[in-house]
């Protein structure tokens, strides 16, 4: 049982909770897609598709999530594996967020996925968007440079450098103080055209990286180099013909310029062809020529010179017919997994000869033809349904620029994060780079948690929030003492708070501050002049905010009020005497707030302390008493009911008994009340007001029916 399987799972409801969960590219190479949610935000990351499989059933598993909830889709870099099923994202789910990548990648992403969709439209099973969707797509995308910081719905975005492709980027996310870095593929060594990539200005709580190669060890660029320029020269001199596949853009480039190394320096060469059979790669030459500025400083200097990208002995092939097939050459052919297109179509043609040489320069996908011929079967099966002898030699010597194990280990070990989950790589790979790094971080007195998580696996990662609320305002004008207190409303626009005094609400927000009046009755049963004499001894002399110790009377009270108090300057307090079938009673009134309802509350309980209970209710008992003693029960229902009616005469007022049908008819604020004791039953169309009642009442029937205690 891994780690993570052992520890308690948290509530994913928790605001404190990161979760994790990729939908693709979990314990596999292929469709990168990892949603990421913390505190109401949602970031997906990357949206590719798998190269061992076609249709829907390549796409991520983007049914697992709500898209509408979604905040930004952040596309790392413009392989397909990473940024081809972005259109289907946007065009063809209920998404609605924003997009992010860098000018590179939307650059080339536009001219690769027009490919793309022109290619998936020939096959059985339907292309996944249409044109339309991918020109939507390209509408809504927004550009960031590398080391520039947006901000999207309180989620801030930084993209670092990531040394995989042109353009290729890490993404570091920081909600409410908790940070992420999303690697992607990544390569920490710098090639002939690209710089290796950075490392974050500030340390991240949880790293989310790559783990292509697992605990491998690449060779250092000038041996890979030395030995792929070796295998090159020994299939030519044996009369053979060389097949590269490879991606159209990214280790192509990087190819192309250690062959046009190789060729100026090697005369004897030079009357052998190199063929670089993609159109998009010849297209997209224009978008590296254009971002030169991107690229590492060598590339910069030879670019004073002269153009690096205009190969002089690299021709460009339409297609398989314009290839001169008589002798030795190399050919640069799409794609790199040999699943289709023309790489497949001349493997198949070369593969019987034994002079013939494949050398597979990528990370080869399971699942995949170029990863089936890497272990040198006899035979293999062609696209038509018919075994070919696999006489050619095959080679794998890589220039994908993916993170190896010390390139890895190093990085952690520098941005130190506490908390890292593994995805891209394959599960074998992934497990083993696991234990290796678990080891190497209790080597060195580490603390750090890794996770494995499979396709739809979600990992949970508790992280306490850092709130930080920004004084703004009138609450700023001033500055406060060390430790003084400030009051005022915090407000939360995404992850950032503010605090402010109510009547900044307009200028800084969209709200409107409201004012809630309260309204309340208390039947009273004695002079209005002890009242006031309680809440005398009880305000007088006390201190506080808003003048607490205050009872000040009105001098011009409204009509119909015989006495009126204002109490702690927050609640004022009518004396209404009685008035027909209306008792007396004291009215209060109050604006909301937590002072004044602080206030309102005192002042009730002093109200309903001094007013005592109704006259009649100790004569109404003892009536009751006394007929339940001679086992009269009707009589003492209709007892009951008239001490309800006197209890709710005394709380809310007009309150009697209706001796001909049984009920008790109550009246407030022209609120039309009937209580059908027997029943249980209260009728009202105001729903808190009958509630109200509703709990009077039981609570009058658990009085008088106490819970008898036996004794033991």
């Amino acid at each position: 049982m891994s780690r993570q399987d052992k520890r308690k799972e948290p509530d994913p409801e928790d605001e404190d909770i990161v979760e994790i969960m990729p939908l693709g590219a979990g314990q596999e190479v292929g469709r990168s897609c990892v949603i990421v949610t913390y505190m109401g935000k949602t970031i997906m990351m990357d949206a590719g598709i798998h190269p061992g499989f076609s249709g829907e059933a390549s796409l991520p598993f983007l049914d697992t999530v709500d898209l509408d909830t979604v905040d930004v889709l952040l596309v790392t870099h413009f392989h397909l594996d990473h940024c081809a099923a972005v259109p289907y994202v946007v065009g063809r789910t209920n998404f609605k967020g924003r997009v992010f990548m860098t000018h590179p990648t939307k650059a080339i992403v536009g001219t690769l996925l027009k490919d793309f969709v022109k290619v998936s439209g020939g096959r059985s099973d339907g292309a996944l968007y249409t044109e339309k969707d991918l020109e939507k797509t390209l509408d809504v995308t927004e550009v960031i440079d590398f080391h520039q910081t947006v901000e999207v719905a309180g989620i801030k975005v930084t993209a670092y450098r990531a040394g995989h492709v042109l353009g290729a980027c890490m993404f570091e996310v920081e909600i409410a103080g908790m940070r992420l870095l999303y690697t992607g593929d990544y390569s920490r060594v710098p090639d002939r055209h690209l710089s290796a990539a950075d490392t974050p200005d500030n340390p991240p709580h949880i790293v989310i990286v790559e783990s292509t190669y697992g605990v491998s060890k690449h060779l250092p660029r000038d041996q890979r180099e030395q030995r792929f320029i070796e295998k090159v020269r020994g299939i030519l001199v044996r009369g053979g013909r060389v097949l590269l596949p490879v991606v159209a853009l990214g280790r192509a480039q990087e190819v192309l310029l250690i062959l046009e190394e190789c060729w100026n320096n090697s005369p004897e060469l030079q009357n052998v062809p190199i063929y670089q059979a993609s159109g998009l790669a010849r297209r997209a030459i224009s978008v590296y020529q254009t971002y030169i500025e991107m690229m590492n400083d060598d590339i910069k200097a030879a670019f004073q010179a002269s153009n690096p990208f205009m190969f002089k002995h690299v021709t460009h092939l339409k297609s398989s017919q314009h290839l001169d097939d008589i002798g030795p050459c190399v050919v640069m052919a799409t794609p790199s997994m040999l699943q289709s297109g023309l790489s497949r179509e001349l493997f198949e043609a070369w593969c019987e000869d034994p002079k013939n040489g494949v050398i597979i320069a990528d990370f080869a996908v399971a699942g995949t033809l170029a990863r089936e011929v890497l272990d040198q079967p006899k035979e293999v099966m062609s696209h038509s349904g018919h075994k070919l002898a696999l006489r050619c030699s095959v080679d794998a010597i890589s220039f994908s620029a993916h993170a190896d194990f010390p390139q890895t280990s190093d990085f952690l070990d520098l941005v130190n994060p506490p908390h890292v989950v593994l995805v891209h790589g394959e599960a074998g790979e992934m497990m083993r780079l696991k234990r290796a790094l678990e080891q190497r971080a209790k080597a060195t007195d580490r603390v750090r948690n890794l996770y494995t998580p499979k396709v739809t696996q979600p990992v949970h990662i508790r992280h306490q929030p850092r709130h930080i609320a920004k004084v703004v305002g009138r609450l700023a004008e001033k500055r406060p003492a060390t430790e003084q207190a400030l009051q005022g409303l915090l407000v939360r626009h995404g992850a950032q708070d503010s605090l402010m005094h109510p009547s900044d609400l307009p200028y800084f927000t969209k709200l409107h501050p409201g004012r809630v009046l309260q309204r309340q009755l208390l039947a009273l049963q004695k002079p209005f002049s002890e009242v006031r004499l309680a809440l005398e001894v009880m305000f007088e002399g006390t201190k506080g905010d808003a003048d607490l110790g205050q009872v000040i009377a009105r001098t011009s009270p409204e009509a119909g009020v015989s006495q009126s108090l204002k109490v702690g300057n927050a609640v004022t307090v009518s004396y209404k005497t009685e008035e027909g079938p209306q008792p007396a009673h004291v009215v209060l009134e109050w604006e909301g707030g937590s002072t004044s309802d602080m206030v309102a509350d005192a002042v009730i309980a002093i109200i309903l302390q001094s007013a005592g209970e109704p006259s009649e209710l100790q004569q109404l008992e003892a009536e009751r008493q006394a007929v339940l003693n001679k086992g009269d029960l009707d009589s003492a229902t209709k007892h009951e009911m008239q001490i309800l009616a006197a209890l709710l005469n005394s709380q809310f007022g007009q309150a009697h008994v209706d001796q001909q049908q049984d009920l008790v008819m109550l009246q407030v604020d022209q609120q039309h009340v009937i209580v059908d004791y027997k029943a249980g039953r209260v009728s009202c169309s105001d729903d808190a007001l009958r509630t109200r009642v509703e709990r009077a009442m039981q609570r009058l029937i658990e009085a008088m029916n106490p819970v008898a205690v036996d004794a033991q």
